[in-house]
């Protein structure tokens, strides 16, 4: 029987959230990228919005992945962050930090990966490779996210 590689299994489904969000987003018009949904008076998020916070957060955990532990999250900066991804090409930054965080993944060492971090956003402690997951869940959940958009303003396809 094969052997599966932990660490290049966790990278791949991460490069392939990642690919999936770029290219539920890339099939967006241009026109529509801003587009906020409307709900109870309540603007939702835009395709652009999303794409901006997964480079943030997938940069983040590149960082994280390298370095071997959680750097701090500044929430404060958080808006900051975003607007600068927002101020060149979105689709662009959140491939570059999707392919960051994937080579960082399947570069870290593989006996560290059942280690122990602090969650980075709740209470309590996960493994290396649990953080993985997260990654590779908010891309999928974003995916979602921008094809419900685009059912909502018109595209079927």
């Amino acid at each position: 029987m094969a052997e599966i590689d932990f660490r290049s299994t966790l990278a791949g489904w991460v490069r392939s959230s990642g690919e999936s969000l770029y290219k539920a987003s890339q099939k967006v018009p241009a026109e529509r990228l801003k587009w906020h949904p409307k709900a109870e008076e309540t603007e939702g998020r835009d395709v652009e919005d999303q794409a901006a916070e997964c480079a943030v957060i997938n940069t983040w955990g590149a960082k994280a992945f390298r370095a071997g532990s959680l750097p701090e999250i500044d929430w404060s900066g958080y808006p900051a962050a975003v607007a600068q991804i927002k101020e060149g090409d979105v689709l662009e930054a959140l491939k570059s930090a999707t392919n960051e965080l994937a080579d960082a993944i399947a570069e870290f060492p593989a006996e560290k990966l059942g280690d122990k971090v602090k969650h980075p956003f709740y209470e309590g402690e996960i493994t290396w490779a649990d953080l993985a997951m997260i990654f590779y869940w908010n891309d999928i959940y974003h995916t979602g996210q921008v094809n419900y958009i685009q059912v909502l303003y018109g595209d079927k396809s």
